[in-house]
């Protein structure tokens, strides 16, 4: 029988982000000191150097140091204009821009959202953080003005000189066809409003770079221990399973999320046999999603298995359905007496049967799976695996 525990979330210390990343990440991409607002207000000349016009179209200027500065084959680029700072307006003078956010090839992943002043950064530059199944986005507090916006890989994977992986608001991005170009498009903020529609998702530029964000609206936390660890209790090990898969702050509730910034709580605990699973909540300003974290407890301590974002299911009390990524030619996904593979299989499941859960989770080691088994109504155990949907599908 499952029980709840209520959630508290504490401090701890964010991991290197995972491997969807690995292969993506140059060695040459330097680590930059971070500023902690998302907001540029003001700008004084910086000694880095100069970042010019990159194949998106968009140049970023001299007076404000971006993030990977020091990356592998630098290109000679002309340099703009320095530009006098932005003198920060009331708030009820200030904007909001809004849209959604795509993705890489690779899949979901945690992603910084900024907008450039079309004159550059030294005349504003403003962003918001979203976590990894997050697609919708606001940026609050934008001053007036003409920006080009862009979406970033959160941790930055620099790529060059003054570029990292990520997309821009481009005509590709909504028309896709090869006539359509991926220059940016300038985005215009007037006070009091939000500009909508706004979707920085040209994933599909020949070396998939943007000009890399001024230093100061790069957001960091501190590093987390190292994945694999394993932790004393289910939740420590279900923050650290959490924070690294979203990339954001922890919060007790979303409604102390600051703004501009990802948050994640790790909400109820649902304890098992051997497992547990949380309902939590993450995503940034008023873009919020329902989230699940799940840990199991081995001989070596409580170890997180996954966290997804958005996500009800599995849960005990939820419904749902098998997925499999298509229906298969063999019967499906076994349903077995008991947790694990020496329970005997009394039915078997294709791709989207409907099923309810009403008990579990159980952890049960199973080398080609995670182990978690769930309890359905009526019929008996399926391995978690085969009640997971996926964070991106395109298909049924």
């Amino acid at each position: 029988m499952t029980k709840a525990r209520g959630g508290v979330g504490f401090p701890v210390l964010r991991p290197a982000f995972g491997m969807i990343l690995a292969s993506l990440i140059l060695a040459s991409c330097e680590e930059q000191p971070r500023g902690q607002a998302g907001v540029v207000t003001s700008a004084s000349a910086s000694p880095s150097g100069t970042v010019g016009p990159r194949s998106s179209g968009v140049a970023a200027t001299p007076a404000i140091p971006t993030a990977c500065t020091g990356g592998s084959s630098p290109v000679p680029r002309p340099t703009m204009p320095v530009s006098p700072a932005v003198t920060a307006s009331p708030s009820g003078a200030l904007g909001a821009i809004t849209g959604t956010a795509g993705w890489p090839l690779t899949g979901v992943v945690p992603q910084l959202i900024y907008a450039i002043s079309t004159s550059g950064a030294s005349h504003g530059a403003y962003s918001t953080e979203i976590v990894a199944g997050q697609f919708s986005y606001t940026i609050e507090g934008v001053a007036p003005g003409e920006y080009f916006v862009f979406a970033a890989v959160r941790p930055l994977v620099c790529k060059g000189q003054g570029a990292v992986v990520g997309a821009a608001h481009s005509e590709f991005g909504s028309c896709g066809g090869p006539a359509c170009s991926h220059a940016p498009l300038p985005v215009t903020v007037k006070a009091g409003a939000t500009t909508d529609r706004i979707n920085p998702g040209d994933w599909y530029t020949p070396d998939n770079t943007v000009p890399a964000p001024p230093i100061p609206v790069v957001m960091s936390d501190p590093p987390l221990p190292p994945a694999g660890q394993t932790y004393a209790s289910a939740r420590e090990a279900a923050v650290a399973t959490a924070r690294a898969h979203a990339a954001a702050t922890l919060v007790d509730t979303m409604a102390a999320c600051p703004v501009n910034r990802a948050c994640i709580s790790i909400g109820a605990e649902y304890d098992g046999t051997q497992s547990a699973y949380f309902a939590g909540e993450g995503g940034s300003n008023a873009d919020v999603l329902a989230c699940m974290t799940y840990v199991v407890h081995d001989p070596t301590g409580w170890r997180g298995v996954r966290s997804q974002c958005p996500a009800v299911f599995p849960a005990v009390g939820k419904s749902g359905m098998v997925w499999l990524g298509g229906v298969t030619a063999s019967c499906g996904a076994n349903v077995r007496s008991s947790p694990g593979l020496q329970g005997k299989v009394v039915v078997c499941l294709q791709h989207h049967t409907g099923v309810s859960i009403d008990g579990g989770p159980a952890y049960a080691p199973m080398s080609s799976m995670d182990g978690i088994w769930w309890h359905l109504a009526g019929q008996g155990w399926m391995a978690d695996d085969f009640l997971i949907f996926p964070e991106i599908c395109g298909c049924d």
